[in-house]
């Protein structure tokens, strides 16, 4: 509980001793929102929105989830680092004040509850970076601190070899919470059918 607490009242980060720090969504959205020349979000989506829209979508095909983990990862890109802090925003929230960072790497998991067991636990996981966005659907599906997918033959990307867009990238997860939902249901139904035959 006193974890909770700590990251629901979290008002500064330290990349600089930490290669990860670890958040909730609030605190995510606090963070300095990076936008282009015109305006509008660098990757026509800004990363709280991305996990906002995920869980829509969990939402909409009534699974039972929460978000387990949401992070930030700091990397030694040079031309475009995975955080970066604002001196001038600095100076407005404090030192090291998360309103003052801008975010680029940004790791999810979702754990879909519908049907966990011991061994098997269903996750959407998403990777929100300087390439673009990718997500994973399916049992076993992680997303380490080393920002590594494990099962990525379950995922899906705006970028790369067999890129997508942004919106199929949304509607390829909508499908895989689709078929989550029914294959649940099913399996619900069939159990209660199982108990009422006993």
């Amino acid at each position: 509980m006193e974890a909770l607490a700590t990251l629901n009242n979290q008002r500064q980060f330290d990349f600089q001793n930490n290669g990860i720090e670890v958040m909730d969504l609030e605190t995510l959205q606090r963070t300095y929102k990076e936008n282009d020349i015109y305006g509008n979000p660098v990757r026509g989506i800004y990363h709280y929105q991305v996990i906002q829209r995920m869980t829509d979508i969990c939402r909409r095909h009534n699974l039972n989830y929460e978000v387990e983990e949401i992070f930030a990862a700091q990397n030694k890109n040079r031309t475009q680092p995975g955080v970066v802090i604002l001196p001038q925003v600095e100076q407005t929230y404090g030192e090291k004040a998360v309103e003052a960072h801008v975010l680029r790497r940004i790791f999810t998991t979702i754990r879909i509850l519908n049907g966990d067991t011991d061994e098997l636990t269903t996750t959407l996981v998403v990777a929100y970076h300087q390439d673009g966005i990718q997500a994973a659907i399916g049992p076993c599906v992680r997303i380490c601190h080393n920002q590594c997918i494990l099962s990525p033959e379950r995922s899906v990307a705006n970028y790369g070899k067999d890129k997508v867009t942004t919106e199929e990238l949304f509607g390829k997860v909508d499908a895989g919470c689709a078929i989550l939902s029914v294959t649940w249901m099913r399996t619900e139904a069939e159990s209660k059918g199982s108990r009422k035959r006993c």
